[in-house]
Parts: structure tokens; C-alpha cells; sequence
């Protein structure tokens, strides 16, 4: 099964180089990959192993934007615990994964109580650069508090 994984990287990989517009060929095939992962650690771990190669045997300094993306995209999902299949059992597409990671990243936020926003103030207000004069922004604040 490994060998198989990484000869469909490799092939996606060959692919970012050849056209920019590969992108949704290099997304389909580094995703079928991704899904017979079973851990984001091991899909890195032979994502880098890939990476190696192909910039060894092409004399890459980095990888192509389309590899990039889709690297990104896929790692963060599984990061997130964002499943890589829909409910028909088909791969969710590149921009459907791009929503649901915003979505997770913006509702994962935990509510910030009063004391922890008083001491997030206070810790600005008290940490003051020393090339800004802090003696300025303390009669700022208190102005802003007495028209408020």
C-alpha cells in the first residue's frame, strides 16, 4: 500500500510541475492519499519523503504553488478532524474543505470571560513599548473612559 501512496504522490507532484492548472488533478490525487492515511503524522511523513525526491530529481527549491495548496488545504482539514469524504461517500472538494476549516477555526474560538478581557487590557496597558510614551496612551485611555 505504501509504494502504491507513493507513486500517486509522486504522480500528483510531477503534475504541479508540468501546468499551474493541474491543481484540482494534484488536489484529487494527494486527498485519495490523504484518505488511506489513517494518521496526519504518517500522510507528512511520506508528503516530505515525496517532497524530497522531486525537488532532488527536479532541483526544486520549493514545490509548485498547486502541491502547496493542496497540502495545506488537506493537512489542516485532518488537523481539524474535518472528514475528507461527504455524506455520499465521494472526496469534498478542495474549496467545500476551505469553508469547513474557517468555519472550525471561527466556532472554535472559547468565550473569553470578563477578568480574562480585563487582564488581556491591562497586560497591553502595562506593556507599553519603550519607544512609544506610555504616559500619552495612559491619558488616552483615561479620556476615552470619561467620554464613554
Amino acid at each position: 500500500m505504501k509504494e502504491a501512496t507513493e507513486n500517486t504522490l509522486y504522480a500528483a507532484a510531477t503534475e504541479a510541475l508540468v501546468s499551474e492548472t493541474s491543481g484540482n488533478s494534484v488536489f484529487e490525487k494527494m486527498i485519495a492519499v490523504a484518505y488511506a492515511h489513517s494518521s496526519v503524522e504518517k500522510l507528512q511523513k511520506e508528503i516530505r519523503e515525496t517532497e524530497k525526491i522531486i525537488k532532488k530529481e527536479y532541483e526544486l527549491s520549493s514545490m509548485p504553488s498547486p502541491w502547496r495548496s493542496s497540502k495545506s488545504v488537506i493537512l489542516s482539514a485532518m488537523t481539524l478532524g474535518i472528514a475528507l469524504i461527504d455524506d455520499n461517500g465521494n472526496y469534498c472538494g478542495k474549496t467545500n474543505l476551505q469553508m469547513k476549516i474557517k468555519a472550525a477555526k471561527t466556532t472554535s474560538k472559547e468565550p473569553v470571560t470578563s477578568n480574562e478581557y480585563i487582564n488581556k487590557i491591562l497586560a497591553l496597558l502595562t506593556g507599553v513599548p519603550p519607544h512609544l510614551d506610555k504616559y500619552e496612551i495612559y491619558a488616552a485611555v483615561g479620556t476615552f473612559i470619561k467620554d464613554f
